[in-house]
């Protein structure tokens, strides 16, 4: 074989390696791309100023409970739709893909818990006003102390959830060259 073709050779297998690869990084930077966008739909729906949280927040103040409690409905479906197209998102062959896809879904699943939990919450509030018997009344307010305790635990799994989330996030960028 002469060294041209030697050269075209070697030419054709590294623009093929170089453009697998570059594919590859396509599609890390697409999942990435994914991941941010929905940060950006759960960060607009629970701390935007026109975001579903701060309607419910809105209802509570009125004390227009079943008005807060449809709210809440309508952040559970959103908060699904989102889990739903996470799962959905295709990470066959990107590095660290999978890992990231699941410490994502872990992470939203436990914010989700976090804030349906307000359900409960609205409810007892809900029970505590309208309750006219004294001791009735006492139990409903001990139901909304363990409800406290119960929202402190929900807060520990999003923290650690968040933790790991912002690890696997890093070790894919990393993985990725991004």
């Amino acid at each position: 074989m002469d060294l041209k073709k030697i050269s075209i050779v070697s030419f054709a297998v590294l623009s093929f390696v170089l453009l697998c690869g570059c594919t590859k990084n396509k599609q890390a930077i697409q999942l990435k791309k994914t991941m941010d966008d929905k940060e950006d739909q759960i960060t607009s729906m629970l701390i935007g100023e026109k975001g579903m949280e701060s309607a419910k927040l809105n209802y509570l103040i009125k004390r227009e409970y079943d008005s807060a409690l449809l709210i809440i409905d309508q952040q559970e479906t959103a908060f699904n739709v989102i889990l739903k197209d996470l799962k959905n998102v295709n990470v066959e062959g990107i590095k660290k893909g999978k890992e990231f896809q699941q410490a994502e879904i872990h992470y939203y699943t436990a914010l989700r818990n976090l804030y349906l939990f307000s359900k409960k919450e609205v409810e007892q509030q809900k029970k505590i006003e309208q309750e006219k018997n004294e001791n009735k009344f006492s139990i409903a307010i001990d139901e909304r102390y363990k409800l406290a305790l119960d929202k402190q635990r929900l807060y520990q799994f999003v923290y650690e959830a968040d933790d790991k989330r912002n690890r696997m996030k890093k070790q894919f960028e990393v993985e990725n060259s991004l």
